[in-house]
């Protein structure tokens, strides 16, 4: 048997060639050369040269045959889960929840712990390379890295925290990710946690949330968007800042200064014991989201959401049936996420996943082949 060649990130054509191939293997039934070609529309010989490329890393491997008929039978191909895995960290003002995930973002082990609100950035990053050191030893294949995803506007570039009005005053304007690459010296990435929500969601099902919206309801209210296949980030890492679109004139105050803003007012409808109050504020939020970047898919996470789901999934649908006009031909499908208490931490691990091996979408195209 021939040695599994390190991983390396994919480059430029190969790579994104390799990335397609991996996306469609990530559906989970084995693959034809044949039926890879027609997908990615490119030559059988191409594909024979990816799938060499790909089982020499160990990423793929053979999964049987089948004749159809006279002449050589039909070779399948199969991504092997166990060969990559990554850590996902999700981090909130009160607790961390960490997982490792495989290839395809399933989970295989996880990790929970207290958080003090008051802790520093550096004792925060200890605790969260603890966690990481200890999910280290967990799963087979080789460990890309470490991803977190956590509450409030975050830079994924530098991973500093911004902070916002509701942020624990000691990770303002620290870098985590910089803090915990120095402590653990493996790949770190940070990122907001309905971004990395949403990429854990399309990495499971690749091509299906290309244009889609995740809301997500934890300790706070936000969204991250996807449009085009894009992960949408904002001129200031801010995209998704749902929780701050007022959606009641002269509603409850805001700490970010300002009077009904839908994360205020869905907290106050919860406290005061009326989730159907609070579903009704998280339908405008969706429909709105709609109306602004018209996607066609909203996916639902975050303990609230699951608590009440299904007077939020009622009050949605409601409500998009009613501001969406028949005729202009708009469909719209409302998905609870199936990840549960997962969702962020295991998105957290797809965003190392993708990094390696995500497809680079402008770089696929009749032009690249």
């Amino acid at each position: 048997m021939s040695a599994v060649r390190p991983t390396g990130p994919l480059d430029r054509v190969a790579g994104a060639h390799d990335a397609a191939v991996l996306a469609v293997a990530r559906r989970g039934e084995p693959v034809a050369r044949a039926g890879l070609a027609d997908a990615l529309q490119v030559t059988p010989q191409a594909i024979s040269k990816i799938l060499t490329r790909l089982m020499d890393r160990g990423l793929m491997t053979e999964s049987g045959s089948y004749s159809s008929g006279p002449g050589k039978p039909t070779t399948l191909y199969r991504i092997v889960p166990g060969s990559r895995r990554a850590i996902g960290l999700h981090l909130t003002r009160s607790r961390l929840h960490g997982v490792v995930a495989d290839l395809t973002g399933q989970v295989l082990e996880r990790h929970d712990a207290g958080i003090d609100p008051d802790l520093g950035a550096a004792a925060l990053v200890d605790v969260l390379a603890r966690a990481t050191r200890e999910l280290a030893g967990k799963g087979d294949g080789e460990l890309l890295g470490v991803g977190v995803g956590m509450p409030g506007p975050v830079d994924p570039v530098s991973g500093t925290h911004l902070g916002s009005t509701s942020s624990t005053e000691g990770w303002r304007g620290a870098s985590i990710r910089d803090l915990l690459l120095a402590e653990l010296g493996m790949p770190v990435l940070v990122d907001h946690d309905s971004r990395a929500a949403l990429v854990g969601e399309s990495w499971s099902q690749p091509g299906l949330l290309d244009n889609s919206v995740l809301v997500l309801a934890e300790e706070g209210l936000g969204a991250a968007l996807r449009l085009d296949g894009t992960i949408v980030h904002g001129a200031h890492s801010r995209a998704g800042e749902a929780g701050h679109m007022v959606v009641q004139m002269g509603g409850e105050p805001c700490p970010c200064g300002r009077r009904g803003c839908a994360q205020v007012e869905y907290l106050s409808a919860l406290q005061d014991g009326d989730p159907g109050r609070a579903a009704e504020v998280l339908a405008t939020v969706v429909l709105n989201l709609v109306r602004l970047v018209d996607v066609d898919r909203v996916v639902l996470g975050g303990r609230s959401v699951h608590e009440h789901h299904r007077a939020t999934m009622e009050a949605i649908r409601g409500a998009l049936e009613q501001g969406l006009h028949e005729g202009e031909a708009l469909h719209v499908e409302v998905l609870l996420s199936t990840r549960g208490a997962d969702l962020i931490a295991a998105g957290a691990a797809c965003q190392v996943l993708e990094h390696e091996y995500g497809l680079p979408t402008t770089l696929v195209g009749p032009d690249s082949r």
